[in-house]
């Protein structure tokens, strides 16, 4: 399980009795200015955000000017008061179809049995979890997931949704879509999404059909989406005769001669979805479900990025909040210069490939988030840290 730590800063200006002008301006002309820390001759140009950068007239210091010259920085003297936090994962919303036609009443019990130990893997990784489970009423999943009431009536929303439909042998996938306005409530956004059928058939619609179709429905939302299947690995054909091939798990004997297969039909349409996105196949043959499952949740929690929203912290004591004083700045794993994320300030609208962050909601900000190219950046960076910098003016992105 990947984790990583931010620390957010909260930067106060300090204005200490004996220094007559803290956290005032650098001097702009690069001489001697006896209201700053530091002085020069030079016209150095500090960058706005990162390590320390000399200049000929003074230095930039985590973004802000600390010596005289024509710095970009801004505050001179500045404290910060810090606190760690662990980066939130991706929330992850998982739609699960079952096939409970009459030769699948084992292993739809399994699932009733396995799925909140499936639930809890996912959950204890830090993963927020949304589970709709599309079967018929016979399916009933108990606290703490489920409500533990039966009979169609078990879902505890909003971590647990029941559609209460049948699914047959073949059709899982049109059971999927043709109830996604009933499921569609429980998706989220931000949310990874993955898809789990649980049969011992095939699927009648192809695989290319189901992906299609599910993406018409709302392209963004599905776009990158992860399927994953427990059914049949071999075709039952392979298990007829008089006794049962050795090292096949689909195949069981049936009294002194014959043998028969778990497996009505080869899950082949599901394998292909697995093999397309990336997913997992559980072996339905094998009739041990729980190590299946738990694949399956390992499978949910390593999909699950980094989120890239960041909530803004309670500013230090005696500090008020101003959200034309905050900078996002991001070092590389292994290095200790950082790099501004620069603020775009018309939101989603204008982040482009130059990445940057906006607020959630630019009147009452809750929340900072970061553009899709920077957060591809960050979530490719295991050992990268992010500080959320209070108190200096805003570094817009460069137009």
């Amino acid at each position: 399980m990947l984790k990583r730590s931010f620390s957010l800063l909260a930067i106060a200006c300090a204005a200490p009795y004996f220094l007559a002008a803290a956290c005032s301006a650098g001097t702009q002309d690069g001489g001697v200015d006896d209201d700053t820390s530091g002085s020069g001759t030079g016209n150095g140009a500090g960058s706005p955000t990162g390590s320390t950068t000399s200049g000929a007239g003074g230095s930039t210091t985590s973004g802000f000017n600390t010596g005289g010259g024509q710095g970009t920085g801004g505050f001179e003297e500045c404290f910060g008061v810090s606190s760690t936090a662990t980066a939130e994962k991706q929330p992850a919303d998982i739609v699960i179809a079952v096939d409970t036609s009459g030769s699948m009443s084992e292993e739809s019990a399994e699932v009733q049995q396995n799925l909140n130990a499936f639930a809890s893997i996912i959950t204890q990784s830090g993963i927020d979890v949304h589970v709709v489970l599309i079967a018929d009423a016979t399916v009933c999943i108990p606290s703490p997931l489920g409500s533990g009431t039966c009979n169609g009536t078990d879902e505890a929303l909003p971590a647990y949704r029941h559609v209460v439909e049948t699914v047959n042998s073949t059709d899982a996938l049109e059971r999927i879509l043709g109830t996604y306005p009933q499921w569609q409530p429980s998706l989220r956004a931000n949310a990874t999404k993955t898809f789990v059928v649980v049969s011992d058939d095939n699927s009648d619609m192809s695989a290319a059909d189901f992906t299609s179709q599910l993406l018409a429905l709302d392209p963004p939302t599905f776009q990158g989406f992860l399927f994953h299947a427990i059914v049949a690995n071999s075709d039952p054909l392979d298990c007829f005769g008089f006794t049962c091939p050795a090292n096949n798990p689909c195949c069981y004997p049936i009294g002194p001669f014959g043998c028969d297969s778990y497996g009505a039909a080869e899950g082949t349409v599901y394998k292909q979805l697995t093999m397309q996105t990336m997913g997992i196949a559980g072996d339905l043959c094998t009739q041990e479900f729980d190590p299946i499952f738990q694949d399956l949740a390992e499978g949910v929690v390593a999909a699950s990025q980094l989120s890239c929203e960041y909530t803004i912290p309670e500013p230090p004591m005696g500090e008020t909040f101003d959200a034309a004083q905050v900078n996002v700045i991001y070092t590389p794993g292994g290095q200790s210069m950082g790099q501004p994320i620069y603020n775009v300030p018309g939101g989603a609208a204008d982040c482009g490939p130059q990445g940057g962050w906006y607020y959630d909601d630019p009147a009452s900000p809750t929340k900072i988030l970061i553009c899709p190219a920077s957060c591809t950046v960050l979530q490719g960076d295991a050992m990268g840290k992010v500080d959320v910098e209070f108190g200096c003016e805003t570094e817009i992105v460069p137009q």
